[in-house]
Formats: C-alpha cells, structure tokens, sequence
C-alpha cells in the first residue's frame, strides 16, 4: 500500500481542510487549523516517545516513509496552512491547501510510474507536468481557469526545484501567485 496510501491521505488532507475551512468564518477556520497543528504535534510526540495510539499507529505505519520524523510532513502541512490563513485570507489559504494535496499527490505518483526525465532529485519532468495538470483543473473549480494554470504553474516550479518542505513552500507559492494575479479566491 505505501506511496499509494501515503498521497491518497496527503490528497484527502488538502481537499478536506480546504473544504472545512471555507465552510468556517476567519476565526473559527484559524482556531481549527491551529487545533489541527497542536492535535498533530502531541501525536508526533506520542509517536516519537514509543507510545501506540490506537488507530492512529496503524495510519502512521502505513503512510510514513521509513527514517522520517513521524508526522513531520502533516506538521508542516499545517504550518503552511496557518501561515496563509494569517498572512492572506482563508480563501487563498484553501487555494494553497488544494495545490498542494492535488499537485504533489499526483506529481509523485505519475513520476514514480512513468517518471523518465529528472528535473532535480527524485522530480521527474512527466510527475511535475501531470501535477500542474490536475492542480489546474481541481483550482479552476475555485478561481477562474487562467489563475488557475497560474498558479498551478508557479506551485509545480516551487514543488520541484524548492530545497524547502513542499508542503509549506507550495502552499505559500499559490497564495504568492495568486495575490500577484490579483484574484481573491472562491
């Protein structure tokens, strides 16, 4: 199951904390994510500690990567959409949100399947195409479709070539691109 489960969650993830966050006014959508980011921190540290949490544990054993810091990247996922919710507005943080559960769920997928020419480390040139792609069209549904290719394209760049945690610098890299557009979200 993996790499498969691991970026159904990291997809699921983004498309569900976008959706709740939109449902939500500024203030209860950033007491939500920050619940979120303490929630996932005392797991981490549970995890780190030896302790098994009943559900949780079996999630974790199935979808992080071998020698990683539990949780690290659903932390950072967090960090990012509370630095958005604070810096741009709730809209653009659900924009950053769904860019990069789309973008790097199917950029890694497609890459590790028909991944045939490397950008840099393990990005391959068909993965980041494929994410751009579907991030598009999953933005279009929020923003019209020409901010959407936008920023879907300015996110894949950050995705592939960022040496930073893709999952705070392409969340931050949408909101970048689409303030520089000029387009408030949904």
């Amino acid at each position: 199951m993996g790499e498969t489960f691991r970026q159904t969650a990291h997809l699921l993830m983004g498309v569900t904390g976008a959706g709740v966050i939109l449902l939500l006014d500024d203030r209860w959508a950033f007491i939500f994510v920050s619940t979120v980011l303490v929630a996932v921190f005392l797991l981490c540290d549970a995890f780190t500690r030896g302790y098994d949490v009943p559900v949780f544990s079996r999630i974790l054993g199935e979808s992080e990567r071998e020698g990683k810091i539990p949780l690290k990247g659903a932390i950072a996922y967090t960090v990012g959409a509370l630095f958005c919710l604070a810096v741009f507005s709730r809209e653009y943080a659900a924009v950053g949100l769904v860019t990069v559960g789309v973008l790097d769920s199917v950029s890694t997928l497609v890459g590790l399947r028909f991944g045939r020419h490397t950008l840099r480390g393990k990005k391959s040139l068909e993965g980041t195409v494929a994410g751009a792609a579907a991030a598009a069209l999953a933005l279009a549904l929020l923003v019209p479709w020409w901010a959407a290719v936008a920023v879907a394209g300015v996110a894949s760049i950050v995705e592939a070539y960022s040496p930073l945690d893709d999952n705070v610098a392409v969340q931050v890299g949408a909101c970048v691109a689409l303030a520089a557009v000029g387009i408030i979200a949904a």
